[in-house]
């Protein structure tokens, strides 16, 4: 059980609505439910019961969340304690979505400053609400997220509950990710969400509110957790792996610089798509940010800048 989900879990104690509580938490309500399921499965007993207005707190569930309110206060400590006995020297302190064109950039700047006396830097990867938390936690210095839709539009109303400031930086077309050598392409056959039905679709695990995965393309919404055929991996190594050496396709953006050299996959638009990927940095209010957390910046927000330039 996660630290996390005994956060979840008090979020709905709080609000008495899994609806209500995942909008807050800016995560999908089925998604949400699935972790709350699962805690009570693990456990042995019902935290809440179900009721037409909404949960309320099992006896055992009221219990249960005076223990996790003790847990998440001790580790908001320690990580607040953490954050203030860091190393004075050079420091970069990430925390990203899993996209490669961000980590590329986080592989630059450390690669740049080789050389320097004395450094920290740390790299982060989950979801966008994992991002979010690391940033307000003081986990990391700099966010780098991504977002569509209704997360776009619960975004603004998230980051200035947390104090957080924002930036967006591009604004990217979804596209189908496949191998140089999918069937498809050696069959001369057009690459779209049709054709691409009777083959696997893989994803990464945990993610289950990425809009990537609830995406409006070819004059319908096409929902990609509904694949007949369906891989869940942890990593974005293990995913572009997979997908060089079979048929299967994900959902990414377009080519990083070395997609081609290290994976032999190709990235190709989504038809008849209007949906966009937006992508932002952010950081908490006030924060004064080292060198190479600037750097960063700059580096990143320059890739994804030339990314939504290119044709």
């Amino acid at each position: 059980m996660e630290i996390k989900h005994l956060e979840f879990f008090a979020t709905v104690a709080q609000y008495g609505s899994i609806n209500k509580a995942a909008q807050v938490l800016y995560i999908s309500q089925p998604h949400l439910s699935h972790i709350i399921r699962d805690m009570e499965s693990d456990l042995g007993f019902p935290l809440f019961s179900r009721t037409k207005q909404g949960v309320l707190l099992t006896p055992e569930g009221a219990a249960f969340l005076e223990h996790s309110k003790v847990i998440i206060k001790e580790m908001y400590a320690l990580k607040q304690f953490a954050r203030k006995v860091q190393p004075s020297e050079d420091r970069l302190s990430i925390s990203m979505t899993k996209f490669t064109h961000t980590m590329e950039s986080f592989n630059e700047v450390c690669s740049r400053n080789q050389q320097l006396p004395s450094f920290t830097y740390r790299m982060n990867e989950g979801t966008t609400v994992d991002v979010v938390n690391d940033v307000a936690e003081g986990i990391a210095d700099v966010g780098v997220i991504h977002f569509a839709g209704e997360e776009a539009a619960r975004l603004p109303r998230v980051l200035k509950e947390k104090q957080l400031s924002f930036t967006h930086i591009a604004s990217l077309a979804p596209h189908i990710v496949i191998s140089k050598n999918h069937e498809l392409l050696r069959l001369g056959k057009k690459v779209n969400l049709s054709n691409l039905k009777p083959y696997g679709f893989v994803r990464v695990s945990g993610q289950y509110e990425d809009f990537l995965y609830h995406i409006a393309a070819e004059n319908h919404q096409v929902d990609l957790n509904n694949s007949p055929r369906i891989i869940y991996v942890y990593g974005r190594a293990a995913l572009l792996h997979l997908i060089s050496i079979s048929n299967f396709y994900t959902i990414g953006i377009q080519n990083f610089s070395t997609q081609d050299s290290m994976y032999q996959c190709v990235s190709i638009p989504v038809e008849n798509c209007q949906e966009r990927i937006g992508f932002g940095i952010i950081t908490r209010q006030g924060d004064v940010l080292s060198s190479s957390e600037q750097e960063f910046i700059k580096n990143v927000t320059e890739r994804y800048h030339q990314l939504q330039n290119t044709p």
